[in-house]
């Protein structure tokens, strides 16, 4: 398949820690998108780890070779339209997964996801891996 996928951080972990099904599925992309804020969860996850720097080596490998732009007021309107839909729904999800949500739907990105708190999301694409 080709085209882009963008990765949540749930997905990227996987990746980077050998699971081959989630390989095989990434290789299938011309282009991965990581949302800036995956960036932020991982390099969190790297400088918070035992092995920080053989970490952030890695996933500094890993980001570099993927796709992330930066977000703007666009983001930041879905973002606040998104959790306003969640809190009326009784849906609350973790802050960072609605701003990668609301970077998705300004972008029209697919995210590739383990996390099904994703799916309360209206209007998101997403791939559940």
């Amino acid at each position: 398949m080709n085209g882009n996928i963008a990765l949540d951080t749930s997905v990227v972990i996987r990746y980077l820690n050998g699971n081959q099904e989630i390989i095989n599925h990434v290789l299938q992309f011309s282009t991965i998108i990581l949302p800036v804020n995956v960036v932020g969860e991982l390099i969190f996850g790297a400088e918070n780890s035992g092995k920080k720097l053989k970490n952030l080596t890695k996933y500094f490998q890993f980001i570099d070779a993927c796709v992330v732009l930066p977000m703007g007021r666009k983001t930041a309107e879905i973002y606040a339209q998104t959790r306003l839909k969640l809190k009326q729904k009784g849906k609350p999800i973790p802050e960072n997964d609605i701003w990668i949500a609301a970077q998705c739907m300004e972008n029209n990105w697919i995210l590739a996801t383990c996390d099904s708190d994703f799916n309360y999301v209206d209007g998101l694409s997403i791939e559940q891996w």
